[in-house]
């Protein structure tokens, strides 16, 4: 039994140490604990905070940089420390981390501030605590050894136009001597959009020299339909080429090359693996995921090359619907990586350059095509102006008053004069509304659009409202779809936020959503309103998306 607790306690309190050329774990380390070590001094730096005992220290202020530590060596950095800030969707990405060893022009470590501590998505994940970063209730740590022969700087740039409100802290001790088998901390930043086809191999890292893999994190996000839950992204192989060696690491999978199986199934934070964030909301999919390497890093004398092939996924790439999405300008894939890892030089390698940061911000720079098919011709045709506000399709004739296409089979869309408490197809709504028209978009790619062309009254204020339900009767627990209205001003469109429409478990009164737009800035204007409906939502790509509308109509504000 004591055996066992030991055991226990040496897996709870595995921590890295550098000692002499040594990574230490587990039992090592803790018995190198008490060891008194009279030729090393413990070092410590304050930066950012000008508003206490140090009025001398830079803050962080919009445009700027500061320096936290500025070390001479030889030493070793053991612990890194800052304030997470706000606001929280600027600045995770808007302050950027640099390190610089021993005098190089190039930073060992070029980074966002969140991405590098594992805060994935521009700062949306949960807090975690892992063996080497931590993303702690408002503060960040990191716990990476970082060895010089010469000199340390760690550098944080503001490249926002606000102020940052900043703290942060450097932990080092003194080395009696540097070896020159020790290795550089390195750590860089890189994101990848791409459309991803039956062809991708994409290269996600490379790097020249001689050192080791220590750990990555990516943020990955889609709206792509057919990789919903992040099927198929995660089936790409990781292969790793070494020195020559083609696939010498060839993980058959990237949830696997994580540690996980069977995709990203919910989130989780352990000492060397973590997804902290999963986001899937039938919309923007987010993912944020880490691993680390310190049990058995990856070595590489001359060159490391770290690529995703999906061409050997045979029951992927045969998928005919993929094919679709592909040549509909679909299936596009946003990747934001982070790789650490250690090497022989203290600079040289060349970052990618960082985009401003509104564009940073954006938690998917390269939306798939919302599949509408034949929009600029549907805007472009002989839309009659209808020259009334309102339509609550009290009549079939109302249907007239609205164009409609790209909707499923032959029967639709259709009028229903008063919904009957049934299911089957064609199906019905929720009660408590009568003149209603029914549709149901084209297919999983294309929605169903609904065009009205009117003219907004000059003077006060408009909104738009809309009245919808799904079907309660059958595919109950599956049954949902994605409305969004839009409006266009003729020149371009103007879309409100998506809305998942789910039909409600048993049939209802108040399952029947009635939203609201605020029309303000196109007052005397003619506009076509669209609203467009398709599958997807948490509860199914493709079951039961029939839509029902009890009005779509232009209101005065009160």
């Amino acid at each position: 039994m004591t055996r066992l607790k030991n055991n226990l306690f040496t897996m709870l309190v595995s921590v890295v140490l550098i000692s002499g050329n040594d990574l230490l774990f587990g039992s090592e380390y803790i018995t190198r604990l008490p060891l008194i070590k009279k030729d090393v001094s413990t070092g410590f730096s304050n930066g950012g905070w000008k508003y206490d005992r140090y009025k001398n220290l830079q803050s962080l202020d919009a445009h700027a940089s500061i320096t936290v530590a500025d070390i001479k060596g030889p030493g070793i950095i053991k612990h890194i420390h800052t304030t997470r800030h706000t606001p929280p969707d600027l600045m995770p990405r808007g302050i950027v981390l640099e390190i610089y060893f021993d005098d190089a022009r190039e930073p060992a470590v070029h980074s966002p501030l969140a991405d590098f501590f594992g805060d994935g998505c521009n700062g949306q994940s949960e807090n975690f605590s892992s063996l080497l970063v931590e993303c702690t209730p408002w503060s960040y740590n990191c716990y990476f050894p970082m060895p010089f022969k010469k000199r340390a700087k760690v550098v944080f740039r503001n490249d926002t136009d606000k102020n940052a409100m900043n703290y942060s802290y450097v932990e080092w001790e003194t080395l009696p001597e540097w070896k020159p088998d020790m290795g550089y901390f390195h750590a860089t930043y890189n994101r990848e959009v791409f459309q991803l086809t039956k062809n991708t191999d994409k290269i996600m890292f490379e790097v020249k020299g001689s050192g080791h893999i220590i750990g990555r994190q990516y943020s990955v996000s889609s709206n792509e339909h057919i990789f919903k839950s992040f099927g198929f992204i995660m089936e790409g192989n990781n292969e790793i080429d070494i020195d020559g060696r083609e696939r010498a690491v060839d993980y058959l999978g990237t949830e696997d090359s994580f540690t996980f199986s069977w995709g990203f199934q919910g989130k989780f934070a352990g000492l060397r693996a973590g997804m902290p964030l999963v986001k899937l909301d039938g919309d923007t999919n987010l993912l944020s995921i880490y691993r680390f390497h310190d049990h058995m890093p990856i070595r590489f004398n001359k060159v490391l090359r770290w690529h995703i092939n999906w061409r050997q996924e045979t029951g992927f790439v045969a998928r005919p619907d993929w094919d679709i999405a592909v040549g509909d300008d679909g299936c596009w894939v946003d990747y934001a990586t982070v790789y650490y890892w250690y090497q022989d030089k203290p600079g040289g390698f060349k970052h990618s350059s960082l985009p401003p940061v509104a564009e940073r911000m954006k938690v998917l720079s390269r939306h798939s095509k919302n599949h509408v098919a034949n929009m600029d011709e549907a805007l472009n045709a002989n839309i009659e102006l209808d020259p009334q506000l309102t339509n609550t399709f009290s009549m079939p004739q109302d249907m007239k008053r609205v164009t409609i296409r790209n909707t499923f089979a032959d029967i639709y869309p259709f009028h229903i004069d008063k919904p009957e408490p049934k299911g089957g197809h064609p199906g019905n709504p929720n009660p408590g509304r009568t003149g209603i028209v029914a549709v149901h978009p084209k297919d999983v790619f294309n929605p169903c659009v609904m065009l009205r062309k009117v003219a907004i009254p000059m003077g006060g204020s408009c909104s738009l409202r809309v009245v919808t339900s799904g079907d309660p009767y059958e595919a109950v627990h599956n049954c949902d779809f994605i409305l969004q209205a839009g409006i266009h001003d003729g020149n371009e469109i103007a879309w409100f936020d998506k809305e998942v429409i789910e039909s409600g478990v048993e049939p209802s009164e108040s399952n029947w959503r009635t939203l609201e737009y605020t029309l303000k800035g196109y007052s005397g204007k003619t506009v076509t309103i669209i609203i467009t409906v398709a599958s997807g939502g948490p509860n199914g790509d493709w079951a039961n998306e029939e839509a029902f509308f009890d009005e779509i109509s232009v209101i005065k504000d009160q």
